[in-house]
């Protein structure tokens, strides 16, 4: 038993070390049991009240606020993106082969450079006269090498005598003779052959080009026949 030495209040409960009533400290007053009285009041204390703790009040949740949900919400949402993106990334690694393709652009075609026209100066232009005529002479020395020799009367006649010739054909192997100074209007009397003399009666003093060989048409006459041939390909 157990007592206040300022209130006098005895309790029978051996394992309090204070008064209940005004918290001084308790003496022991020995082991008998006994009630506690008080003038005016009586306390009957259970053993086990001081053991069991009075419950707390329940504590009211704190308010969150708006602007914590929303940002609570953009971080979720954020979250969930990277997430997206790291699962499509690796999607697309791994069907590509893991292999990076690199996308170039298509490099511009340049455009061609136009060179510029050359200018003719006086002096090219004196030049190409030139050679023009440097071409014109050497052309003209090689038909009059080509060509025969004009008409003259062989040794052993004299001016008034008619001269002979003889056909130089040996590719074709004849000379045409024809009916008209002219390969194609006149026609074909007969065929001359290589090597054969003829008797000329007169040739024109026009010079033209059959082919690529230079001459005069002659008057002619084979077998007692007469007729025009082309003596460039004769021998006088």
């Amino acid at each position: 038993m157990k007592q206040c030495p300022t209130c006098r209040t005895t309790y029978t409960d051996a394992t309090l070390k204070f008064c209940l009533a005004d918290g001084g400290t308790l003496i022991d007053l020995g082991t008998e049991e006994e009630t506690v009285l008080r003038p005016g009041l009586r306390v009957d204390i259970p053993s086990e009240s001081y053991t069991t703790a009075a419950p707390r009040a329940a504590t009211a949740p704190a308010k969150s606020s708006p602007v914590l949900k929303i940002v609570a919400a953009l971080l979720v949402v954020g979250f969930l993106a990277l997430i997206g993106l790291g699962a499509a990334g690796a999607f697309f690694y791994f069907n590509s082969g893991g292999t990076n393709v690199a996308v170039t652009s298509p490099t511009p075609t340049p455009a061609p450079s136009r060179s510029p026209t050359p200018t003719t100066t006086p002096d090219a232009e004196a030049e190409a006269e030139r050679m023009e005529k440097e071409l014109a002479n050497l052309q003209k020395q090689l038909e009059d090498a080509l060509s025969p020799s004009p008409t003259r009367t062989p040794p052993g006649f004299e001016e008034d005598d008619l001269p002979t010739a003889r056909v130089n054909s040996p590719s074709d192997g004849f000379l045409a003779l024809r009916s008209e100074p002219d390969s194609e209007e006149g026609e074909r009397l007969a065929q001359i052959p290589h090597g054969t003399v003829v008797t000329l009666e007169n040739c024109e003093k026009e010079r033209v080009k059959i082919g690529n060989r230079a001459g005069r048409w002659c008057m002619v006459t084979y077998r007692g026949q007469t007729g025009w041939v082309f003596d460039a390909w004769l021998e006088y």
